[in-house]
């Protein structure tokens, strides 16, 4: 009996061990890519103790970043979670053919890198671009419209990224609703408005919870779209740890900023992790 308990715990060891061996690579690769610069940043930032968090926190810049950051995010958030749901639900509604053209306009913004977007939105909006153009031949505009440079520009770039991150949360959530509930309710002479707000609507609220979460999230750490669309006083929190680390060459006071960021965007992915598994995964 003795014997067959320690020929067990041998073989449960070997397992413990095989698969301790399998995720090697895996730990390797992620201690050296993500924790071991994490703690170097870390340490960076504390060579002399709070000094760069509280050079960071007193700079007047700091503000006009956060700010831009949250007020920019939240109307993105908005906005592509408004989108997100009306595209969610015409691509549940579709018929098979058009659900998949309707997935692969939405999949698009991921087939091109973040730069190639910028710069066609750039090359759209500027005064004698594609969009003015079209203004000014239908008559709704004598000169060119500012829509370059600024925090409108940001917002539209933003928005375009981040929209199919609103809506496969959002299709998800719809995908898992029982078509009987909607049969069931039309039986008993329930309007489509009502259908809408009663059933669909609630049922699919833990997707919208977890779009707006995603895309906040995402969206908080944007650099390169208000570099190249916005203006001066669009700078966001990334662009401010970039000011630190090239134009005023503080390590010390970028890395501050940059473990500030992560730590308020940990708590916000952590939020995300607890939502429903309906608004992430679908219903399994």
């Amino acid at each position: 009996m003795q014997g067959v308990v320690r020929q067990g715990s041998r073989a449960g060891a070997g397992v413990i061990a095989g698969r301790a061996l399998l995720l090697m690579p895996f730990f390797v690769v992620y201690g050296a890519l993500l924790v071991w610069p994490l703690g170097l940043m870390v340490r960076t930032s504390m060579v002399d103790g709070t000094v760069a968090y509280n050079r960071v926190v007193h700079n007047p810049l700091l503000r006009l970043a956060i700010t831009n950051t949250i007020v920019i995010s939240v109307i993105t958030t908005f906005i592509a979670v408004l989108l997100g749901y009306l595209c969610a639900a015409a691509i549940w509604k579709s018929r098979p053919v058009l659900r998949v053209v309707v997935l692969a306009l939405v999949l698009l913004p991921f087939w091109t890198g973040v730069l190639v977007k910028n710069f066609a939105w750039a090359a759209l909006l500027q005064d004698y671009g594609v969009v003015n153009t079209l203004l000014r031949a239908a008559g709704l505009a004598r000169s060119p419209l500012p829509l370059l440079h600024n925090r409108f520009a940001v917002i539209v770039g933003m928005v375009h990224y981040v929209l199919p991150y609103a809506v496969f949360p959002i299709f998800a959530a719809m995908a898992s609703i029982d078509d009987r509930l909607e049969k069931a309710a039309a039986s008993l002479g329930a309007s489509r408005s009502k259908m809408i707000g009663l059933i669909v609507l609630p049922l699919t609220l833990p997707g919208v919870y977890a779009a707006v979460l995603l895309v906040f999230i995402i969206s908080t750490g944007f650099f390169i779209t208000p570099l190249l669309l916005g203006g001066p006083r669009d700078m966001m929190a990334a662009n401010l740890v970039d000011y630190y680390a090239r134009q005023l060459v503080d390590f010390r006071a970028a890395s501050a900023l940059a473990v500030m960021i992560i730590v308020v965007v940990s708590v916000l992915v952590t939020v995300y992790q607890w939502l429903p598994r309906e608004g992430q995964f679908g219903s399994l």
